[in-house]
């Protein structure tokens, strides 16, 4: 027997878009996509692989494609969690009051992955100067001012435009150059084969854990961008986030059943987004592996310090000219930029929401748009200041990853349980359900957790 409330809850106009699961429509929302993956790119990818490959040649490669995939899960709930409730994962830290230790944790971990910002601010200043050599301080605050111009904005659309743009540039660029360096059928095998890295004076590593600790946490999805995808989202308005940005104060409970199955339709954007990124990951990264692997590894070059990038540039220059290492050099100066951007404009919209659950807006009265503006000057002068006044950017880009493992561990773990928590008796259709999925998301957490501990 159908009831009217049933009936009502059939008929009700839907106030969830169709979520975008055709071809041309589902290109159309990769933007989130684009910015997550190029905020990842430069850190992971460019900076560690690299070390890895010209310490160890094509051993220990198999990492590569492992690690991104499992780590897909751990984010992929993250942003599943704010995309099916309609709320980010800070702003139930700060609802559950058992759970407000780990929203200061969020808000703190902004600090200490800003530290691993200041280790990147020097490594691209490092390979500005290689192509323009004024000085690696005068880069440093050229390249902090045009990071802080594009954030300062608060344009979601103008950081998709930027981000897809440089992604697009740096992947055309890395291709062309993995495709000269390509290996031989012996080299292959040995990339294949399981083993593990050891210590990597490169990274500042003392042994196999920290140089692990380092790879699992950075490669992939870091601190930095997984926290800042959430927001991404947010401003794309994905899923219930366009409910709320249209002024409709629902819960679960209060979906129609037409509203539930486009949730679910947007559960799977998000998943194929993820995968996407984690297409990408591996591939940049199989790639830039091969090239240091073939050269560097080859010439016995072990890069350090401020000159990691233009050191790997010298080498591609003497076997293949001049041209190979200023392709390399424009991939890494646009991959390493992307890295500051991304996480500059999440880390400011968290502090700037956590203001909001501490009644700061009601008491004081102060307008969002400038709180945030404030925050993107607070995360680019922190940054600035360290490397400034620091001599080794690659220690700070170590310490910055193995001391955010911890909580980036828990923000693979914790929306997961909350989700299936707050679903189970409201909307069960909307509960976590791939359950291999969500091992491999708790796997990859509890992993990031004790390698960083250990890493210490």
């Amino acid at each position: 027997m159908i009831t009217n409330k049933q009936t009502k809850n059939n008929s009700q106009e839907a106030r969830i878009s169709e979520p975008p699961l055709t071809t041309k429509a589902f290109l159309r929302y990769l933007g989130p996509a684009f910015v997550f993956t190029a905020a990842q790119i430069g850190g992971g990818e460019f900076i560690t692989v690299p070390l890895l490959a010209a310490y160890f040649g094509m051993s220990g490669l198999l990492l590569v494609p492992i690690i991104a995939f499992i780590k897909i899960f751990g984010q992929y709930y993250l942003v599943q969690y704010g995309v099916t409730r309609g709320k980010t994962f800070l702003q139930s830290t700060w609802d559950y009051k058992w759970l407000r230790w780990m929203f200061f944790a969020l808000m703190g971990g902004c600090f200490l992955h800003a530290i691993m910002m200041a280790g990147l601010l020097g490594e691209t200043a490092g390979t500005f100067n290689f192509l323009i050599p004024l000085s690696t301080k005068i880069w440093i605050l050229i390249i902090a001012s045009v990071a802080f111009l594009i954030v300062i904005t608060r344009s979601y659309n103008i950081l998709e435009k930027t981000a897809t743009i440089l992604l697009t540039i740096f992947i055309s660029l890395i291709v062309i150059v993995a495709i000269l360096f390509w290996p031989s059928l012996e080299e292959w095998l040995i990339a294949l084969t399981p083993s593990l890295p050891e210590a990597n004076p490169g990274l500042e590593t003392k042994n196999s854990i920290q140089t692990l600790a380092v790879l699992f946490v950075v490669l992939g999805a870091g601190f930095g961008p997984t926290i800042s995808y959430i927001y991404y989202a947010k401003d794309k308005k994905m899923g219930m986030f366009e409910v709320n940005s249209n002024g409709h104060a629902i819960e679960p409970k209060d979906l129609t059943n037409e509203e539930i199955k486009r949730l679910k339709g947007w559960k799977k954007v998000m998943l194929y987004q993820n995968i996407i990124s984690a297409t990408i990951l591996s591939i940049f990264s199989t790639f830039i592996w091969i090239a240091a692997a073939q050269t560097l590894y080859k010439e016995g070059a072990t890069p350090t310090g401020w000159d990691l990038v233009p050191q790997m540039i010298i080498i591609f220059t003497t076997i293949y000219g001049e041209w190979s290492g200023l392709l390399f050099m424009i991939c890494g100066s646009l991959a390493l930029f992307s890295s500051i951007i991304g996480p500059l404009y999440g880390f400011s919209r968290l502090w700037e929401e956590s203001f909001e659950q501490l009644d700061v807006y009601k008491k004081y009265k102060i307008d969002r748009k400038i709180v945030f503006r404030l925050c993107v000057v607070m995360f680019t002068i922190f940054p600035l200041i360290l490397i400034l006044f620091s001599d080794n950017p690659m220690q700070l880009f170590s310490f910055a990853g193995i001391v955010t493992g911890p909580i980036l561990g828990l923000t693979y773990i914790i929306p997961i349980i909350l989700l299936y928590y707050e679903m189970k008796s409201t909307a069960p259709k909307l509960k976590p359900t791939r359950y291999w999925a969500i091992a491999l998301a708790i796997f990859s957490g509890v992993l990031m957790i004790i390698l960083s501990l250990l890493g210490f």
